[in-house]
């Protein structure tokens, strides 16, 4: 899987300070914009919007990745995060009868996985010609011929999400609980950020790193605190502080 930032709003930070600071002054947006290129006051200002909360000002600030080689099932995971544009690959346009085309769960064993995808390959190469046979075009024989194909099949898409959205899909998406294939999505997500953007790198976290408490409950993987750990020990700290 390859991931690339392709393009984004121009100073992503600037433009979330420049909203912050229009509600609260008096002043202009132009204004509000300007005084929001000042280096310390944008650090500052910014750190303190994601940490408090204030997510509306952070759909100011856009990006687009470019995804390659992600199964269509990660695929599918990620357009549930409805807060974005998605653009994807084309079965039906994409010749996909390839021998290198799925993606490998680590934990099936490979050459097994590999014999049987070479058979669905082979089947799904055969059924487009026999379709072809029957007089259909290309496009018509791959739009019935990609039922053949599973979710293991690579995909490529161009994602575009505000950055609420961004952080809110690392949150979750970066969680151990989370499926190997999307953690590791998230994960080169966060390494093209960090290159270009570090300080908002620092927010695509698993959402229990951001609260420093996990909300899963009995469904917790157990390496952070749950909620209600947290609140008992709240509980008794203060009823001490009482005594």
């Amino acid at each position: 899987m390859e991931v690339k930032l392709l393009t984004h709003t121009p100073e992503p930070e600037r433009i979330t300070v420049a909203a912050a600071l229009l509600c609260y002054q008096k002043g202009t947006p132009q204004e509000a914009y300007e005084k929001a290129g000042s280096e310390k006051l944008k650090n500052r200002l910014f750190n303190e919007l994601v940490k408090q909360g204030h997510g509306s000002v952070l759909e100011h600030a856009n990006f687009t990745f470019g995804i390659s080689g992600m199964s269509r099932s990660c695929s599918h995971q990620l357009v549930r995060h409805r807060m974005g544009a998605f653009n994807q690959q084309s079965q039906r346009y994409v010749h996909v009868g390839d021998y290198e085309y799925f993606v490998v769960p680590p934990s099936l064993d490979e050459e097994k996985f590999k014999d049987i995808t070479k058979q669905i390959v082979d089947y799904y190469n055969s059924e487009v010609q026999n379709l072809k046979g029957k007089g259909k075009t290309a496009e018509q024989s791959q739009e019935d011929a990609r039922f053949i194909i599973p979710n293991a099949g690579k995909t490529n898409v161009i994602w575009t999400t505000n950055l609420r959205n961004l952080i809110h899909v690392a949150h979750y998406r970066l969680c151990n609980r989370s499926q190997w294939e999307i953690r590791k999505l998230l994960g080169l997500v966060k390494k093209e950020m960090q290159s270009k953007f570090p300080v908002i790198a620092q927010y695509l976290t698993p959402k229990c790193d951001f609260y420093l408490y996990c909300d899963e409950g009995q469904r917790t993987c157990g390496r952070i605190p749950v909620k209600e750990k947290i609140a008992s020990l709240i509980e008794k700290y203060t009823s001490e502080l009482k005594t």
